[in-house]
């Protein structure tokens, strides 16, 4: 009778013990009890606790694989993944393999890698010329072995494969949408049947046998970040797994990150403003005030007359607010308290188009109240305009000028395809939305892209506010086509001065400062920072625990379940954090523990 300890994809950290007639190798799948029901789950290599008796546990209820399925890189990235980010191996195989995996569907074997000396190798491509960019993704392909080309978004992805001489395409796949599919391609590419894959985030684990060569396309773009827990970085998993797999990783896109920057000299130089960035002053702006609102919206002369001539030309236009709903918060004006979620205690936004607020966390939708919650005043005011409002105010007021007039928040629609917008105005239109609207740019070729409000997209607390702001606006001056010719109007409380100086000057010197701010305060690339959120009453006993060692931590200002600790000494962190991630402990909830490394 053998021990075998294995990883359940969940949420602890906590290694499963369970009794076989023989022992297991490292990397199988195997179905095991689990209370009331049968759970797929990995088999892990060391020895269990000391002390247990194979005849008091449950025995293994059935062994799916004959062998190990996964690429030896793919499963070491498994497990590097849980160590490094706090979140286990059973969390970190949920987040990188499919979900179908976890089924009693049998797998062949794996073909026999062939042996190689290949090393590890990095270089790199920015620049704002897309077709440049694509025909170096294109060399990598045709000269090296099996390549996973990976874009932030489906269709930069779809973009690019129909860039491929068909010959070519017929030895890869381009990831498909539908799981299905999805499940189909990854079964293949794991078989060596497939040479290459070019896809969206959603490949990038995908076990290409012989994986010689990943590329990154705009790599500093958000769509590589993924919006459920664990929160990460693309590029920091895929660069380990290029490390592990002794493969080229190449990085591009029209700016670098601020760990791209630092890797190595970039192959490309950097675009930089000819005078089509138009930086206007909040202060010379006419301020649109708004009935319940306690702010106002700046629109200035510069970004009329701009829009203005676009649409005169029948082409298009962009203005970019990234605040949805009517308001950014609902404010009683007795108490000074804005109004909160009941679930999670967030922030709710005032959503004047469904008469109700919604929590901007969960996703909570709530009536509006007649009265304040908290002191049952009636004065209630809504903080921040957002969307809904600009539109009220261009779409009622300014029409006449523009004609068409749309809005696009994407709260619960998807983004409106580029096509049927093109078919269905095709004299252009004045498009308000979020961030999300620059991928308009790709097809529709605004001539003009306006920033409302350029300052509140660097207004967050988040230490890397100012650079996510300045990717933003410097991907709005090259994203697409027609990008020579296209103006950025550009409304700050300081234009042009601070980080909206690089904006002329290029995102060499933006980054140069922005790093030697982040140098001195000790902020990441150079020290990481790591915020814990736990359930309630949790926070004390980890801070407890913190006290006395040489790490330096805070509880958050906003809420007091948060703590923020700043160090390397990864090791000694996940040691304090063990004991709150024992199975044991299901019903307490476990933390979340977020991981910011660029």
């Amino acid at each position: 009778m053998a021990l075998v300890q294995a990883a359940i994809p969940a949420p602890w950290w906590t290694p499963l013990t369970y009794s076989h007639d023989e022992a297991l190798p490292e990397g199988l799948r195997i179905s095991v009890p689990l209370g009331r029901d049968r759970r797929v789950a990995m088999t892990l290599a060391g020895d269990a606790e000391e002390g247990i008796d194979p005849k008091r546990l449950k025995p293994v209820a059935g062994v799916i694989d004959d062998v190990p399925v996964l690429p030896a890189e793919l499963w070491r990235l498994i497990k590097w993944f849980g160590e490094t980010w706090f979140i286990g191996a059973g969390l970190a195989m949920k987040t990188i393999l499919p979900t179908k995996f976890f089924t009693d569907e049998r797998l062949p074997a794996l073909p026999k890698a062939e042996r190689t000396e290949a090393k590890f190798s990095a270089d790199d491509i920015y620049c704002a010329d897309l077709f440049r960019r694509y025909e170096y993704y294109r060399e990598i392909i045709a000269g090296e072995g099996a390549s996973l080309m990976l874009f932030p978004e489906v269709k930069l992805a779809r973009s690019f494969w129909d860039s491929l001489p068909k010959g070519l395409r017929e030895e890869g796949g381009l990831w498909p949408v539908s799981a299905p599919a999805q499940w189909k391609m990854w079964k293949s590419a794991r078989l060596g049947e497939l040479r290459f894959i070019v896809g969206s985030p959603g490949a990038a684990f995908v076990p290409l046998a012989g994986l010689s060569a990943i590329a990154m396309d705009e790599e500093n773009q958000g769509g590589w970040r993924t919006q459920s827990h664990p929160v990460l970085h693309l590029r920091s998993l895929l660069g380990m797994r290029a490390t592990f797999a002794g493969a080229r990783f190449v990085l591009g896109g029209t700016m670098p990150s601020s760990k791209g920057f630092l890797r190595a000299e970039p192959m490309c130089g950097e675009e930089k403003n000819d005078g089509r960035v138009v930086f206007v002053s909040l202060k010379d702006a006419l301020a649109s005030e708004f009935e319940a609102l306690k702010d106002t919206l700046p629109i200035s002369e510069p970004l009329i007359r701009e829009t203005a001539a676009a649409r005169r030309a029948g082409k298009w236009a962009l203005w970019l607010l990234d605040r949805k709903g009517y308001a950014g918060e609902l404010l009683c004006e007795e108490c000074g308290k804005t109004l909160r979620c009941k679930r999670c205690g967030s922030s709710m936004r005032w959503e004047e188009s469904r008469r109700s607020l919604r929590c901007t966390a969960c996703g909570q939708r709530e009536p509006i109240p007649e009265r304040c919650p908290n002191c049952g005043g009636l004065l209630l005011t809504g903080v921040r305009p957002g969307l809904e409002a600009l539109y009220e105010r261009v779409e009622g007021a300014l029409k006449h000028r523009y004609k068409n007039v749309l809005l696009i928040q994407n709260m619960e629609d998807k983004m409106p395809k580029p096509e049927a917008l093109a078919e269905k105005y095709p004299d252009g239109a004045l498009v308000i939305g979020t961030r999300r609207i620059l991928s308009l740019c790709d097809e529709l070729s605004p001539a003009v892209v306006g920033w409302i409000d350029a300052d509140a997209e660097a207004r967050s607390q988040e230490y890397d506010a100012k650079a996510r702001a300045y990717a933003m606006l410097w991907e709005s001056m090259w994203r697409g086509g027609g990008s020579q010719e296209r103006k950025i109007v550009v409304q700050s409380r300081r234009p042009g001065r601070e980080w909206q100086d690089a904006l002329r000057r290029g995102w060499r010197v933006f980054w140069q400062r922005e790093l030697k701010e982040r140098r001195e305060w000790e902020l990441p690339p150079f020290m990481p920072m790591i915020k814990i959120s736990t359930p309630a009453g949790m926070a004390e006993k980890i801070v407890s625990q913190l006290e006395g060692t040489e790490m330096e931590y805070w509880l958050s200002e906003e809420n007091n379940e948060e703590i923020w600790v700043r160090t390397k000494r990864f090791g000694q962190l996940k040691n304090i954090l063990k004991p709150f991630f024992d199975i044991r402990g299901t019903r307490n909830g476990f933390p979340t523990v977020l991981l910011y490394l660029d």
